[in-house]
């Protein structure tokens, strides 16, 4: 959920609980007037008419609300990438992608080969998780792929690196 949507969504919240502090006032209100009118329940009347109302509103607000479906989803299995998420991973692994392109991987070690793999292999995940949308996706895929950034951005900012740049250049 991004923050416009949380936002959104915490607008909705706060309306619910204004209606039912309002349902609540009111009709406590009506309650003691109605005791006091010499104990008729005529309260009930008004209690159950906006009673249905307020509860339309919950049902709104807490199970067919907008994006139910995909709130619920990402309660149920603690997904929580979105396409804006997916595209920072994208933009990330381009960029390692481009860093890593001047490198001449078998010259300077072949044990770095399988980096290059991974690295392409990340990507490839990235735009199958953005093509199946985030969710439908699974947690480890997205787990996955930010390990192996993390570990490549690591190496690529490591003095590691510099000596295999400097070595690249000489």
């Amino acid at each position: 959920m991004n923050e416009q949507q949380a936002k959104a969504r915490i607008k909705e919240l706060k309306g619910f609980y204004r209606h039912l502090a309002s349902y609540t006032v009111v009709n406590f209100a009506l309650f003691v007037m109605s005791m006091a009118d010499g104990g008729q329940l005529w309260f009930i009347y008004p209690l159950c008419g906006w009673g249905i109302g307020l509860g339309m509103h919950a049902f709104k607000t807490f199970a067919a609300g907008k994006g139910w479906e995909a709130r619920k989803l990402q309660e149920l299995t603690g997904w929580s990438t979105t396409q804006e998420e997916l595209e920072q991973l994208r933009e990330r692994t381009e960029v390692l992608i481009s860093v890593l392109s001047s490198v001449d991987w078998e010259r300077i070690d072949p044990a770095l080969l399988s980096s290059r793999e991974n690295l392409e292999n990340a990507r490839q995940t990235i735009e199958r998780l953005q093509a199946a949308g985030a969710s439908s996706s699974r947690e480890e895929d997205k787990q996955e792929v930010m390990r192996e950034l993390e570990k490549l951005e690591a190496f690529v900012t490591g003095s590691t690196f510099d000596f295999y740049d400097k070595a690249q250049g000489a």
